[in-house]
This record gives structure tokens, sequence and C-alpha cells, in this order.
């Protein structure tokens, strides 16, 4: 069975963490932060996450039988840490190839991206996904990519393997060389991220729940910021977009209502090129829902209120 439960450090930057933190996300920051101080983050899984546990050792088993690798070693039950960056890494599993090489070979769902084969030798590290999605043409960077690489500097070998189950039925296996231009690119965002950690200095908001964490210490309500004229202009292109807004949601509705009185009490009609259909549904009765209790609290607001103040007369 699969690694239940976290072996990594959750205040320290770790493999699958990387695609977050490559992209910056504040919300890996913000937790990275709180652990730091000794605040437990950690969310419990789920049926969904359990089930992918279920799946991860016969997926490795299998992984290591199309490409006959050796001393496999899956569920592994250890934290790694990387020679020199504040770096950890967890393993779905392990396994040792002699001299194989692996060819292109999606009939059998075996891929070599970026060459028709590879040459793997020594050790090397296995990261399993199980996913509802459908193949990409490529595998994304964030289903494990980045993360085997991450693995592969910080156990120093040479080769490495991202295996997915798609769609319950779609297994692939995608293997890949150590990168050798990688380890610049992941000491600069390593030690970026440890200093930000050890700072507090998060990233520029990129979502509004970003602003959220970033400002979680709010001023009294008297004490009013004055804002530069910048901020002036960015009022004014606020207000000037949501009436747009509301100009282009009023103009959907009245176009909307128009076809509707030309279609009358007809289910489908054609206008040119057009066809256009007003389909009906059926909806089975339900019972009356109660409401869950919910904890109280504090919580800011998603949008920035703007009242114009009125200019005062002469």
């Amino acid at each position: 069975m699969g690694t239940v439960g976290k072996i990594t450090d959750d205040g320290y930057a770790s493999c699958s963490l990387l695609p977050r933190i490559f992209n910056k996300d504040v919300t890996t920051l913000d937790n990275c932060i709180r652990a730091r101080k000794g605040e437990n983050v950690r969310t419990p899984g789920n049926r969904i996450t359990e089930m992918g546990n279920v799946l991860e050792e016969p997926c490795i088993l299998r992984a290591a039988e199309l490409l006959r690798l050796q001393e496999l070693e899956p569920d592994v039950q250890q934290r790694f840490n990387h020679s020199t960056l504040p770096l950890q890494a967890s393993l779905d599993a392990r396994a040792v190839a002699d001299n194989l090489v692996i060819q292109d070979d999606p009939e059998w769902g075996i891929y070599t991206p970026g060459a028709s084969k590879v040459l793997i030798d020594g050790p090397g590290v296995i990261e399993n996904k199980v996913t509802r999605d459908y193949p990409a043409k490529e595998l994304e960077d964030w289903r494990g990519f980045i993360q085997m690489q991450g693995q592969m500097e910080v156990m120093n070998c040479d080769w490495g393997v991202v295996s997915v189950l798609y769609q319950s039925t779609d297994f692939r296996v995608y293997v890949f060389k150590r990168d050798p231009t990688f380890a610049d690119l992941l000491a600069e965002k390593i030690y970026d991220f440890e200093r930000r950690i050890q700072e507090e200095d998060y990233w520029p908001a990129k979502v509004v729940t970003d602003t959220h964490l970033i400002y979680k210490d709010l001023k009294d309500k008297e004490d009013v910021k004055k804002l530069d004229e910048a901020a002036v202009v960015t009022v004014d292109d606020l207000l000037a977009a949501k009436q747009l807004e509301k100009n282009a949601t009023a103009l959907v509705a009245d176009l909307n209502l128009q076809l509707m009185v030309q279609m009358g009490n007809h289910v489908k009609a054609t206008a040119g090129e057009y066809d256009l259909s007003l389909p009906t549904s059926t909806r089975k009765p339900t019972p009356r829902k109660v409401v869950p209790a919910s904890p109280g609290g504090t919580f800011r607001a998603k949008t920035v209120r703007i009242k114009r103040r009125a200019t005062p007369k002469e």
C-alpha cells in the first residue's frame, strides 16, 4: 500500500512542492511560514487521495516490470535531504537499472520524451501519479516531472521515471535522464524560497485570496491609508470596467430575450447558418436541505468597495 502521511517537514521546501514553488504560489509559501512557527498546516486526505495510495504500489510494480528494473524498493519510508540545499524529498520508489536501453514504445505506454531511446544505468527514482484526467500530449511539468527532477538532484542519480495511471486503465511510463541545467535553476529557486520563509517575504499577489494571506494583520478601521495618484487611475479603470461589465450583461440578457420571443413556444429554431434550441429539463423534487454548522470568524471581503465622495462646494 502507498505511503499514507507526509514524510517531509511541512516548514521546508520539498520536491513535491517544487511545481508550486516554481509557480510562486503564495499559499505554499504561507503554509511553510506558518509551519516553521509550529502551526499545524496539514489537511486530512479524502477517499480520492486514499485510492491513489492504494493504487500506487501496483502501478510501481508494473512500471518496474515494463522497464525490467532490478532491486525495486516501493513505498520508501524515509526522508532524504539535499547535500547543499534546504530541500527535502520523499520517494514513491527507487530501483536499479542494469545498463538498460529504453525505447519509446507508445503501444506499451513507454515514453522517452525528447529522444527515441535513452540509456539508464545504476540507481534511479520512480514517482507515481493516479488521475481521472485524460493524458495530455506531453507530461505536464506539475504532474511529477519537476518533482522527479528534484528527486534526482537530492538522490544524485542519473535517471528517473514518472508513471501515471490515467482514466483507471491508461497506464503510461515516462523515462527521463537527469537534466544538467536543472541544478542551477533549482538552487536559485530553493535559496529564494528559504529566504522568503525566514523573512516572511511573500511573492506578489496573483489572486484575491493571496492578499488575505499576505496581509493578515489588519489595521484599525480608523487608520485610513492615503494612496497615490496611480491608485486614482486604477479606481477609475475599475469603475469603467464594472460599467462595461454591467452594460454587457444587460445587452446579453436583452438579446437573449429577443430570441426567446421570436422562438415563441418552439423548442428549436433556425436563423441562417445557426441552429437554436430552448431545451427543457425535468427536476425531481428534493427534500429541504439543512445548512451545516459553520465556525464563526472575521473574513475580509474579496472585492474593493468604491464610493465617490461628494465634491465640496466652493
